[in-house]
């Protein structure tokens, strides 16, 4: 794992493209015209206007809605015979899996991406595992709350 942390990283945000560089190339795009939500990184969770390439081969990429449960935001990635999951932990976070083993937990601090790689794993990261997970962070954000605050938010009853 130290190998992974110690990755050069170059994470580029533009207007609908997300691309990443560490240990592998992930590119997440968006495509056609979807209504753009301002609260997606990217401007959509819509699969059928996003495409994510891995080193240049195209991965399956499934976000959920993002709306009113907390599962709602998960993020399903196939590619090369892994699934990967990046669904949120807590309002902040989001954890990354493989096959169903836990990477790390990412999350969004003064508009970073940072990751902190589960020492237990029983799996080790590689550089793709780095790239997708910081990719999809960047795209869909990190974290999400619980039902409660989001109903309440919506409601204008939570505090700035």
């Amino acid at each position: 794992m130290d190998d992974v942390q110690e990755t050069p990283i170059d994470v580029r945000v533009t207007e609908g493209r997300v691309a990443v560089r560490a240990g592998g190339f992930v590119t997440i795009e968006r495509i056609g015209d979807p209504a753009a939500r301002k609260h997606v990184p990217i401007g959509t969770r819509d699969r059928k206007h996003l495409r994510m390439t891995i080193d240049g081969v195209p991965a399956v990429l499934r976000p959920g809605p993002g709306r009113y449960t907390r599962g709602s935001y998960k993020v399903r990635v196939v590619h090369d015979g892994a699934a990967y999951l990046l669904r949120p932990k807590d309002p902040e976070t989001s954890r990354l899996s493989r096959d169903g083993f836990r990477l790390g937990d990412f999350q969004v601090v003064d508009g970073e991406v940072r990751v902190d790689w589960d020492p237990d794993t029983r799996i080790t990261p590689t550089g793709a595992d780095l790239a997708i997970g910081y990719a999809l962070t960047a795209a869909f954000g990190a974290g999400a709350s619980f039902f409660i605050v989001m109903l309440l938010d919506l409601l204008g009853h939570v505090p700035d």
